[in-house]
């Protein structure tokens, strides 16, 4: 019970309430004073009439008609709620209800004053001299204020149902609120707990809570993707690195039975030292490929030229590839609108890993080009080649971790190369495609169109 009162929708509930009675206080309080100005006006202007029509009286056929007049209407009212008094200046009673003469002739009680009786009931005077009477008219405030009571009573019984029922609606809608921020709490435990496929239900996505829900999972969705990559890094680890970490120790046991050996144990040594080399390395290059497939540089998004690229990496492999005996082409077939969005650095290390690829494993004489161009789906960029390509059937495989063509493993080289990437492409949501270049190979990379609104949304 007292999670329940220190629950948010409760007090939510109890804050909807509390609001709608203070609102309706108010408007009662607005609403009293105007009704009530209003009924007194009324009040005060029968009585003026009334003895506006006295006045008439007299006109019409003086003092004798105006005691005719004041016995006919005091003998037909209520003595209650209307007093009629016609008397002498010295207080002589000629016509009307002697009863409440003597409140009504108290010092200071002129036209337009309000009085009380001993009963506590109101009246509203209208005086007149009239010759060489004195005409009183006294008019009660009773049903007024009767019809106020009633007001006051109508709005409380307003205020009472407004209460229970803002109090009723606002702890269902809390109480659907807070069962909502259950399941958001409950699938962080679940989370918490290892399930790292539990999202949270949406049911409606365009109010707080469902945008709330959205980045939950928008949030757990990268979550799993570093996790998920951890886990084939890890796997990865155990199973590709078993070789060459055998390889190294190998090599250092070697060591021990060389010490008197110095140039033998100086090869070994270099050995051993290029092999843990390369163990840091292909550790780096996979923790890369995770941070990447987790999405870690999306936030580096921004106008990236790919022709600039391409020109800055023909420039840098010419030389290798010229060493190598082979020619390095460049081919810009559209350099208006070739920008993407994407973080320049890693598209560079991808379109460089292709060109690298292609001078490691292409023979003497061999031509490799890269290519950039513009559509009307986008901005494109290919790098081919004339060398041996890779067979239809390893074209998916090659995109793996540690997948190698050659078997062998002869060529230098950790198999991470296309699998770092695809990991890039990915990110950049470029769609990627290995065909035969007959001969040889043709990787392409596919971007949307440049929207310049995206960066801020990046």
């Amino acid at each position: 019970m007292t999670e329940w009162f220190r629950s948010t929708y409760f007090r939510f509930a109890v804050l909807l309430a509390v609001t709608f009675v203070v609102a309706y206080a108010m408007a009662a309080w607005v609403a009293l004073g105007v009704i009530g100005s209003d009924l007194d006006s009324r009040v005060e202007q029968a009585a003026e009439l009334a003895a506006e029509r006295f006045e008439d009286a007299f006109e019409r056929g003086g003092e004798a008609e105006l005691v005719r007049a004041v016995e006919t209407r005091s003998a037909s009212a209520d003595p209650d709620d209307e007093v009629y008094w016609l008397g002498r200046r010295d207080g002589e009673l000629i016509a009307g209800r002697p009863v409440k003469a003597p409140l009504l002739l108290m010092p200071g009680n002129v036209g337009g004053s309000e009085i009380n009786a001993d009963t506590g009931d109101r009246y509203r005077l209208a005086t007149r001299d009239i010759g060489d009477t004195r005409l009183i008219v006294a008019f009660s405030f009773e049903e007024p204020d009767a019809i106020l009571h009633s007001v006051i009573g109508a709005f409380a019984l307003a205020s009472l149902a407004s209460f229970l029922i803002a109090g009723l609606v606002g702890t269902f809608v809390g109480h659907r609120a807070q069962a909502r921020l259950d399941r958001i709490a409950d699938t962080l435990r679940r989370v918490a707990l290892g399930d790292m496929k539990a999202r949270v239900p949406l049911r409606n996505a365009h109010d707080d809570l469902g945008r709330l829900s959205l980045a939950v999972n928008d949030g757990l969705s990268q979550l799993e993707n570093t996790v998920d990559g951890i886990r084939q890094v890890s796997t990865d680890i155990a199973h590709d690195l078993r070789t060459p970490i055998n390889r190294l120790e190998i090599t250092l046991e070697r060591m021990r039975d060389v010490t008197h050996d110095a140039a033998a144990l100086n090869g070994l040594a270099d050995d051993a030292n290029a092999q843990a080399k390369q163990i840091a390395t292909t550790f780096d290059a996979l923790l890369r490929i995770a941070q990447i497939e987790a999405g870690a540089r999306k936030s580096r998004f921004q106008a990236v030229s790919l022709a600039e690229i391409a020109e800055r990496l023909h420039e840098a492999y010419t030389p290798v590839a010229e060493e190598a005996g082979q020619a390095f082409e460049i081919v810009h077939r559209s350099q208006a609108g070739d920008l993407v969005l994407g973080d320049s650095d890693l598209l560079t290390q991808l379109f460089a890993n292709l060109v690298e690829n292609a001078i490691r494993h292409c023979p003497a004489h061999a031509t490799i080009q890269i290519e950039t161009g513009t559509g009307l789906n986008g901005v494109w960029i290919n790098v081919r080649d004339n060398g041996p390509g890779i067979p239809q059937g390893e074209r998916d495989r090659v995109l793996r971790r540690f997948y190698r063509v050659e078997k062998s493993r002869t060529t230098p080289g950790s198999g991470l190369g296309l699998a770092l990437v695809k990991a890039i492409s990915d990110l950049h949501g470029a769609r990627l495609s290995l065909d035969d270049n007959k001969p040889g190979l043709s990787v392409r990379l596919d971007f949307a169109p440049f929207d310049r609104a995206l960066i801020h949304a990046s």
